[in-house]
């Protein structure tokens, strides 16, 4: 068999490299006390030899599965679907594989994917709640690894990953106003502040930059939403019309009611962005292409999945949960034509 017909071995990737096998397996390894020189020359002889380690067999010695459970609400929200392609992006790095659940925005659902955990299906659990809350954070004690997402549990004895929700939703209302708008609506806001979510959290950084202009607050700018879904969105703006409430910035809470409020207002010949501007949150990829495309809130889903799976593995390696930290990842605003920069 020749050379370029078999799969490369470990053995060629230290000949390679000009290093021993030892040295190779301690990079694959992880090993922290390496010269960056010999960490690229062995990752040059990597990518030429095109060497894939046999990650299974060595995650079985350390009596390691080469899994981690993802739990998130719902895969029909497009926001959670791409967040989850980007979980699985980031693992792959990590010779993890990813197992996704849906919970359905169910609480049973939610606690089910935890108490799963005490059977050692997987190596860790990444866990995006929207129906449990702090009461149940006696349902998430254990040693195993585990990282929270979202706005539901602040108390978790676990790392959590948090989106600057009311830094993004400033930036968003602050962009509207430096632009000229001054009468904002606020398609899925809360003005319920009981239970922490990501629409209280935004509504508050809406709030929030409204107090900073001087601009005072009118409660019929919030405009809630039973769902965040397209159809929710458009209602809203029907609405908002027929009680004679016309906005010149309307800022939905995620990219799928801004889908609704554009496609609406376009029914209604309102002009976007010249009667009204109108930006979301979450970028999806959609945005890109809506007319006119949807100026939107990055929440930076590739940095939420890299900090997450860095954490499950780093707390794999250690042999145990990490203790409770809150790793909080930045927004940003992307303007295209719904609210072009000024």
């Amino acid at each position: 068999m020749s050379a370029e017909s078999r799969r490369s071995t470990l053995r060629d990737v230290a000949k390679l490299a000009n290093v021993s096998m030892a040295t190779v397996s301690n990079y694959l390894n992880d090993y922290p006390f390496m010269k960056s020189t010999t960490k690229q020359k062995i990752q040059n002889a990597i990518e030429e030899l095109d060497y894939s380690a046999n990650q299974q067999a060595r995650n079985l010695r350390r009596g390691h599965t080469g899994l981690i459970s993802l739990s998130i609400p719902d895969l029909t929200q497009i926001y959670f679907a791409e967040l989850a392609e980007e979980i699985i992006k980031a693992a792959r790095e990590y010779g993890y594989r990813i197992i996704v659940e849906s919970t359905g925005n169910d609480r049973e659902h939610e606690i089910n994917s935890i108490k799963a955990m005490s059977r050692n299906m997987t190596d860790g659990l990444i866990l995006s709640p929207t129906c449990m809350t702090s009461i149940d954070v006696d349902e998430l004690k254990g040693n195993y690894p585990l990282v929270i997402l979202g706005e539901r549990i602040f108390n978790a004895p676990a790392p959590h990953v948090v989106i600057a929700n009311d830094a993004g939703a400033m930036e968003a209302t602050n962009h509207l106003i430096n632009s000229g708008c001054r009468t904002i609506a606020v398609v899925g806001g809360t003005l319920d502040e009981v239970i922490p979510s990501s629409r209280s959290m935004r509504t508050k950084g809406y709030m929030m930059a409204l107090a900073d202009h001087g601009i005072a607050f009118d409660p019929l700018m919030i405009r809630e939403c039973g769902d965040w879904t397209s159809e929710e969105g458009a209602k809203a703006v029907r609405d908002m019309y027929s009680q004679g409430i016309r906005p010149d910035g309307i800022f939905a809470l995620n990219d799928l009611l801004a889908l609704g409020v554009v496609s609406q207002l376009r029914e209604m010949r309102v002009s976007i962005p010249e009667s009204v501007r109108v930006v979301g949150f979450d970028d999806i990829d959609e945005a890109k292409y809506t007319i006119p495309s949807l100026t939107s809130v990055n929440p930076c889903r590739k940095q939420i999945a890299k900090l997450s799976v860095k954490s499950i593995v780093d707390q794999v390696v250690s042999g145990g949960r990490f203790s409770r930290q809150r790793i909080d990842v930045d927004c940003c605003l992307v303007c295209r034509k719904s609210s072009p920069s000024i």
